[in-house]
């Protein structure tokens, strides 16, 4: 895979040439496109610089952090880079990663100091009610790795820009792709073989579309026709559809097979299983599966 070892090549090269730290932003679900694609990307989803970790080990700093994903994507819908600072006090350069038509996240590098004492403010006014000591290890790491700009904005902000647009075209790629090998397939059975596919995954709504290159509108119309009342309900009930499978056509347990497809507990599994097939798994197990094969004990 050539085109995605790019990604990891240039992410690293970043990360070591400049000093700098480099996260991606996923809005869009875009990065479950393609496993090799997830593989890539995702140990670059979250901030793990020291500094980072040190805030956002006090919940203040961890719900901030969090609250900064809106407003972010918002900005990002001007699909221009631009700078901006966090509650924590590190400059960002942000890169949306955008079609026309559709932003799928960001590129964010940091840990500038571009305006003199204005992180510094921040920070102290974010950790304003956290232990002393708490402010004094934040004021360390952030004199360690937060330093002044010494290298070429633009030439970083244009490669970037050529990474975005690298990803972009590798989406739209594996999309078409995608198409072109199931070219009867409906947006509805598209729907359902991907979330089947990822039964071990905490699968989201948004990832679906992307990776099915489907609407909003699509989905909805595919959660209408199952008759039930949203996303949650609809990935449980092709789950327990194959749940019913597995249960007849395999030696598995049903806690193996609630724990292979994604449930979050078999508890869990038997209460959406006994409101559906009106029978305990076990139950479903053990009086069909030998319907099915009456010679076995």
């Amino acid at each position: 895979m050539p085109s995605y070892k790019i990604i990891t090549s240039y992410l690293e090269h970043v990360k070591t040439a400049y000093s700098l730290d480099v996260t991606i932003k996923d809005y869009s679900g875009f990065i479950y496109t393609s496993e090799d694609l997830k593989r890539v990307i995702h140990p670059y989803l979250t901030h793990c610089s020291p500094y980072c970790m040190c805030i956002k080990e006090t919940e203040n700093g961890y719900q901030r952090c969090l609250a900064q994903n809106k407003p972010l994507y918002q900005k990002c819908m001007q699909r221009k880079p631009f700078f901006g600072y966090c509650p924590a006090g590190l400059c960002e350069l942000v890169v949306p990663i955008a079609s026309k038509t559709k932003v799928y996240g960001s590129i964010n590098v940091s840990h500038f100091a571009l305006e003199e004492g204005k992180g510094d403010f921040l920070r102290e006014r974010l950790l304003k009610k956290e232990p002393e000591s708490r402010k004094i290890a934040a004021r360390l790491l952030y004199q360690q790795f937060v330093r002044p700009v010494s290298i070429d904005i633009n030439e970083l902000q244009y490669s970037l820009a050529l990474l975005a647009e690298f990803l972009v075209e590798i989406v739209r790629n594996a999309n078409e792709a995608q198409q072109q090998k199931d070219p009867e397939l409906s947006d509805e059975n598209r729907i359902r073989a991907y979330i089947a596919e990822h039964t071990d995954d905490k699968i989201l709504a948004q990832q679906v579309m992307s990776a099915c290159n489907v609407t909003r509108l699509s989905l909805k119309t595919c959660i209408e026709n199952a008759n039930v009342k949203n996303f949650r309900e609809f990935v449980n009930g092709i789950r327990l559809e194959q749940s019913e499978k597995l249960l007849l056509e395999t030696d598995k347990t049903p806690k193996e097979i609630a724990t292979s497809l994604g449930f979050k507990d078999y508890q869990h599994f038997c209460r959406l299983f006994l409101d559906k097939i009106k029978i305990t798994p076990s139950d479903y197990q053990k009086y069909y599966k030998h319907e099915r094969h009456p010679g076995e004990s």
